[in-house]
């Protein structure tokens, strides 16, 4: 205890004697993961979360070197992708207009091949966090604990705040589109979920966390096809690889194709332009089946250059209230969204 009463602050002194490494090493595990290995890394992060030490006192570093003004971005992706893929791009600007306007720098932190990293992520010396990526479970009460200025991106975790769209009213509007095409057969092209913790989701029973958009999107979905009486038997549900989109799409559906039958009538929705739009391309050369509709999700240029029916959302808005919400302390609502519909 200290001497107000309250519990004294763990530090890297703590978790090092309880996990019988140095206190270099300890520090190397929250801010230079790099130079440990995996499993170190993991079993010393792991017993610091059990003891309730979550890393370093950034607040305290940064005042001791006098407070860079920087804000970093915890970003779902590797650097490749935020370079190229449009909606990431004008998220980014949004942030960068915002940025330009106060004097303040950037730092992007990428997701590293298959894993992000959050636990390294959360110890950077910005100011101010703008989480844009999935939460598990394990980083909650970390993420909680920050003393910084922080906002979440596209997800949602008790007491921080969060900037999103309405997902589920999105997926509904374009489920309800897709309908009105009379379809026989339906295919959502889907962010990654296990089946069977879909159809958890589908039957409104409690989940694991996964990414909180594909779960909106898909209740979304499912509300409409219930609502309706679709047969769910006549729902193909696909994960594509979000890594390589265009691949996977074609992939999956290329399988799909030697299931369906002849004469079928098939409406396609994906759960971003970008998987909607490799979908047309694959489909058009399949005969014998009449796709009625395509919808895809985000409105992004190259779906009004391809006439694709969306759900249009405003990156580069999201990207400015991401900032504001982050310095500013506003409290923003759930963004909306609307069905553009044009020739798919």
């Amino acid at each position: 205890m200290s001497k107000s009463g309250l519990p004294a602050r763990l530090t890297l002194n703590d978790v090092a004697l309880a996990t019988g490494v140095s206190r270099s090493t300890v520090s190397n595990a929250f801010g230079r993961p790099d130079q440990l290995s995996a499993s170190l890394r993991e079993s010393i992060v792991s017993k610091a979360r059990d003891m309730g030490y979550f890393g370093p006192d950034m607040v305290a570093r940064s005042m001791r070197r006098r407070e860079l003004r920087e804000v970093a971005v915890v970003f779902h992706h590797d650097l490749s992708f935020a370079m190229k893929d449009p909606a990431s791009l004008e998220f980014l600007g949004g942030i960068a207009k915002e940025l330009d306007a106060r004097h303040l720098a950037l730092q992007i932190i990428p997701k590293m091949g298959r894993k992000l990293m959050l636990a390294a992520a959360f110890q950077t010396l910005a100011d101010v966090l703008i989480v844009h990526a999935d939460i598990d479970n394990e980083f909650i009460p970390e993420l909680q604990s920050i003393s910084k200025p922080l906002v979440l991106v596209d997800s949602v975790v008790p007491k921080v705040v969060s900037v999103r769209i309405d997902d589920q009213s999105g997926a509904r509007l374009a489920m309800q589109h897709a309908l009105k095409s009379r379809p026989q057969v339906i295919v959502v092209l889907s962010f990654y979920i296990p089946d069977a913790e879909r159809q958890k989701i589908l039957e409104h029973r409690r989940a694991k966390r996964f990414g909180y958009v594909g779960v909106e999107r898909t209740k979304g979905y499912g509300e409409v096809l219930s609502e309706q009486g679709f047969p769910m038997n006549k729902v193909h549900w696909l994960n594509i690889d979000d890594q390589s989109v265009e691949t996977s799409t074609h992939a999956c559906l290329t399988a799909l194709r030697e299931n369906l039958p002849n004469g079928v009538r098939l409406a396609v929705l994906g759960m971003s332009d970008r998987m909607a739009l490799a979908a047309e391309k694959v489909m058009t050369g399949w005969s014998n089946v009449t796709v009625t509709s395509i919808v895809g999700f985000d409105d992004i240029p190259a779906a009004s250059a391809a006439g694709l029916t969306t759900i249009r959302q405003d990156h580069f808005h999201k990207g400015e209230l991401a900032v504001r919400a982050a310095i500013d302390g506003i409290k923003p609502g759930m963004l909306p969204v609307s069905l553009v519909v044009r020739k798919t």
